[in-house]
């Protein structure tokens, strides 16, 4: 059988402020003409408090992952560990209100390799009390492994950063012990970080301290699950990569000509191919339409990106 061949593309259509327009669309001629060849296969809607965003659930299904929404287990398929309870700890700045936390966007962190391991190296011994193994993989994505990270409910960050958080919601234990746990470990990272000499050096220079650590993708893997070959991201339209109309109409042109147009061309030599466009509550995947019944719909009323789009901003 051959591969499928799966292009996810997030940030596709992006939050608006309420009652805000679209943003004018460039022209995407490769997206138009792929539209034309697709029909809508399946829809994932998220609601406003899901814990995950419809791409990141959407990529789960591509590869294959277990687990409900905010307990599929990332950090574990993204390291390849297997048989023990693993989460990412990502530090990050969080803005303390009087009944809500809310996640600065981690892009504005910007935090380097030296500072990351520095802050790593002194809630190490922290969390080791508490059965915790840490690794350095990235300055904003540290591997922990043990069992107080079992069963838990997490926010990816991608989808905190979208709104104001409760406490309770930052990381939903099975237990009520293994939440009291957590919250105390929390509270003690936190005295941690406040006095470190790295938020010190941050502080000076006008930049955001890290007074916390973010905890997602947690959960077991099993068994191994390899990451399907034929999953691609093209991930140009993120926020962090086009802070203004300017640069998301270019980086939306950069896809058109780059990922969509070689998806165009392999659904043309025969491929079998999926397109997934995901926006803040819904993704929508397209697969080749075939038969006299869609060409002839497919003639009278094209799909178009101009109405797809709406669609991603629909609420659950």
């Amino acid at each position: 059988m051959p591969e499928t061949l799966h292009l996810l593309i997030p940030d596709a259509s992006p939050l608006r402020p309420e009652g805000a327009a679209l943003p004018a669309l460039p022209p995407l001629p490769h997206l138009d003409a792929l539209l034309r060849r697709l029909r809508v296969s399946d829809t994932l809607t998220c609601d406003d408090d899901a814990p995950d965003t419809p791409f990141e659930r959407a990529l789960a299904r591509a590869h294959g992952l277990p687990g409900a929404p905010g307990q599929v287990p990332w950090a574990a398929f993204d390291t390849a560990t297997f048989g023990t309870p693993c989460a990412w700890l990502r530090p990050c700045h969080w803005q303390l209100g009087m009944d809500h936390v809310t996640l600065l966007p981690p892009e504005q962190l910007t935090l380097p390799e030296a500072e990351s391991r520095a802050l790593l190296g002194t809630v190490q011994p922290l969390l080791h009390e508490d059965g915790l193994t840490l690794e350095y993989q990235r300055p904003d994505a540290w591997l922990a492994q043990g069992e107080l990270l079992r069963g838990l409910t997490t926010w990816s960050m991608a989808r905190a950063a979208q709104q104001p958080l409760t406490r309770e919601a930052l990381s939903l234990a099975a237990t009520p012990a293994q939440s009291a746990h957590l919250r105390r470990l929390q509270n003690e990272l936190q005295m941690l970080l406040y006095t470190h000499p790295v938020n010190d050096a941050r502080e000076q220079r006008r930049q955001p301290p890290v007074n916390a650590l973010w905890i997602e993708g947690a959960g077991t893997l099993d068994r191994p699950i390899a990451p399907q070959p034929g999953v691609r991201v093209d991930a140009r339209l993120a926020p962090a990569a086009t802070p203004d109309l300017a640069a998301w109409q270019a980086a939306w042109q950069a896809i058109d000509t780059g990922s969509v147009a070689q998806l165009a061309r392999e659904l043309a030599q025969g491929a079998d191919v999926r397109l997934t466009l995901c926006g803040p509550r819904r993704a929508v995947t397209l697969r080749p339409g075939a038969g006299l019944g869609f060409r002839a719909s497919s003639f009278i009323k094209p799909l178009r990106w101009s109405d797809l789009r709406r669609q991603l901003l629909l609420p659950g």
